[in-house]
């Protein structure tokens, strides 16, 4: 399911590279970074005793690993570009409890998100050296959840590829070392519907929500422009 959504997203950015253009209008950037997960699905649970009762929180998520991204850009004035982003990463899934970022690894399988965003670019000062971005606009994402070869029976989630909708923004800094090479940071948050439903989370779903999971992409590229 993945390479069937690169492969595409690679062919049209060629595709649309090869059309006819102004001389650095376009740029293409490859790189990679940590991608946070957000939560999948939470579930509230009170413990205690008679006197002194607390709410225990439990989410399920997915380890913070590296992803690879790749973009192609077309600015349409000094301020103002519309780009096509790509990204792809594998996690493992991970159950956290509290707000803290780490968590216990299920070893009942790993999850496979694919992202595609289409922003709106706005260059906040198109000259100079080191130039800053902020961008926002629809996205998309595949979830292609694989089970572990000894969770093969087990009813624990879904297994195979889900998409959702959302929407993404973001911002950046771009150093141009010189007219047609920079190396540029960027943040994106990526904001979509759970690939998993109330009754997959968990059998009983008192105490149990479904929030929009909020995956953050943290990159480090190489821009070509042309």
């Amino acid at each position: 399911m993945t390479k069937r959504l690169i492969l595409p997203l690679l062919l049209l950015c060629c595709s649309l590279a090869s059309g006819p253009a102004v001389a650095e209008d376009w740029s293409i950037a490859i790189g990679s970074g940590p991608f946070l997960f957000g939560k999948f699905g939470e579930k509230t649970q009170i413990a205690g005793t008679p006197d002194s009762t607390s709410n225990i929180k439990t989410s399920l998520s997915a380890a913070t690993r590296a992803g690879g991204f790749v973009d192609i850009e077309h600015g349409f004035s000094d301020r103002f570009a519309v780009r096509l982003e790509g990204s792809f990463t594998r996690s493992p899934l991970l159950v956290r409890t509290g707000s803290g970022q780490s968590g216990v690894e299920l070893g009942t399988g790993d999850i496979s998100v694919t992202s595609i965003i289409l922003p709106l670019v706005f260059r906040v000062n198109p000259r100079g050296a080191i130039r800053f971005h902020v961008m926002g606009g629809p996205a998309f994402a595949s979830y292609n959840l694989r089970r572990t070869a000894s969770a093969q029976n087990s009813n624990f989630l879904f297994e195979g590829a889900r998409g959702r909708y959302g929407i993404s923004g973001g911002a950046g800094v771009a150093w141009w070392l010189g007219p047609h090479i920079a190396v540029e940071g960027q943040i994106t948050d990526i904001v979509t519907s759970s690939p998993i439903t109330r009754e997959e989370f968990t059998v009983a779903t008192r105490g149990v929500s479904i929030p929009r999971p909020q995956n953050v992409h943290t990159t480090v590229a190489l821009r070509y422009r042309f």
